[in-house]
């Protein structure tokens, strides 16, 4: 038998290695709190489970779910928008539901014919999911280099119009992980425009983008009119429910959803009916986003103070749940874990997410706030 070369490898999704050290310290009496994981710890937003709760009552028989999703969730997610953005979208041509964003972002590069030398374009500090759907289903990949110089965007005006005629999909991330980078109106326009030039299609993860703390929210695709962007909406950090596996495909381009729709019918990506109905009391609310960020808010001033403390220099942090920092006395990521390790935190080093990420860490603030209070104290006295 001949297996996938990259599922031969060796690679482990950083995560799990990361939770192999964890439970390594851990075994040799270590204390130690983990902030590699993006999984909020707080109370899912509470009507949600009550939602799902009588639905799966009222539910004698189960059947096959949608794999489009029910119309009534997505109905849902069209008003969600039209209330948020002011955007009008046909929940019937233009939305998918998806089981959170990961699976989907896997699958999406399957709609592509590859043939002809196409490549993917991914940021090169990014998901890990991005790279790994490429690799596994053997597309060529061009990674586009990060720096605090270029504020950890791809430098849009550094490829040639030969490099862009090769880009089929480009995967953008803005509210960014790992970096927190925002991405501007201006910015995406001018990357639509080079889409329409050149025939490739946006990819927009937007998971993060109802978290924030500037005073203007985070610009998004939703508000351009285009048909070549594909944005990616989730529940998972918006309303606490990584655990329920619930978000949205969004287009304005038909041809897209439709053969998105076709696609994902053979793989039976739906989710259950009774859970997207919990969904739709999450969509259905736009405060609660707006509370979880008031807490975030408070627990990243408070662990930002801690690390600056210690010396080290934080990026951005104006989004989303994460820290992005480096220290000058560390010229290597590994160097800055181990030092964090020493002070009882497990963080993830920013090469975890692509080689620029070198000198760089990522830390998780999605916990209680009686854990960042411990973490705030530990990371004070990190000595690097």
């Amino acid at each position: 038998m001949h297996f996938n070369h990259y599922l031969l490898e060796g690679h482990t999704y950083f995560i799990a290695a990361l939770n192999e050290r964890l439970s390594a310290l851990r075994a040799q009496g270590r204390d130690i709190i983990s902030l590699i994981m993006g999984d909020p710890i707080e109370p899912t937003y509470p009507p949600v489970r009550d939602a799902v709760v009588a639905a799966l009552q009222a539910t004698e028989i189960s059947q096959y779910p949608k794999n489009r999703g029910d119309g009534f969730y997505l109905e849902a997610v069209a008003n969600w928008a039209l209330r948020y953005y002011g955007q009008t979208f046909d929940p019937a041509k233009e939305i998918l539901s998806c089981n959170g964003t990961k699976e989907a972002i896997f699958h999406v590069p399957l709609l592509f014919d590859w043939s002809q030398g196409q490549e993917i374009w991914i940021p090169s500090l990014s998901y890990p999911v991005y790279e790994a759907s490429a690799r596994t289903l053997g597309i060529p990949v061009k990674y586009l280099p990060l720096s605090a110089e270029t504020g950890f965007l791809p430098d849009l005006d550094s490829f040639s119009a030969e490099e862009w005629q090769r880009c089929q999909l480009f995967w953008i991330n803005s509210p960014h992980n790992p970096t927190t980078a925002l991405a501007d109106r201006a910015y995406f326009e001018k990357l639509l425009a080079l889409a329409e030039r050149y025939d490739f299609l946006v990819c927009s993860d937007e998971c993060y983008n109802e978290l924030y703390y500037t005073e203007q929210r985070p610009a998004s695709c939703l508000e351009i009119d285009s048909p070549r962007w594909l944005v990616f909406r989730s529940l998972s950090k918006r309303s606490h429910m990584t655990g329920y596996r619930m978000g949205a495909l969004i287009s304005r381009n038909h041809e897209v959803i439709r053969l998105l729709g076709k696609l994902r019918e053979p793989i039976g990506v739906g989710t259950p009916t009774f859970i997207q109905q919990g969904a739709v009391t999450a969509w259905n609310d736009d405060q609660h986003p707006r509370d979880f960020a008031v807490g975030y808010r408070r627990k990243r001033d408070l662990i930002s103070t801690a690390l600056k403390a210690a010396g080290c220099e934080v990026f951005g942090a104006q989004a989303g749940f994460y820290l992005w920092f480096s220290h000058p006395h560390c010229s290597s990521s590994e160097a800055l874990l181990q030092g964090f390790i020493e002070a009882g935190l497990l963080i993830t080093p920013g090469t975890a997410f692509g080689s620029d990420g070198e000198g760089y860490a990522r830390l998780t603030y999605c916990v209680t706030q009686e854990i960042a209070e411990e973490v705030a104290r530990r990371a004070a006295q990190v000595k690097l």
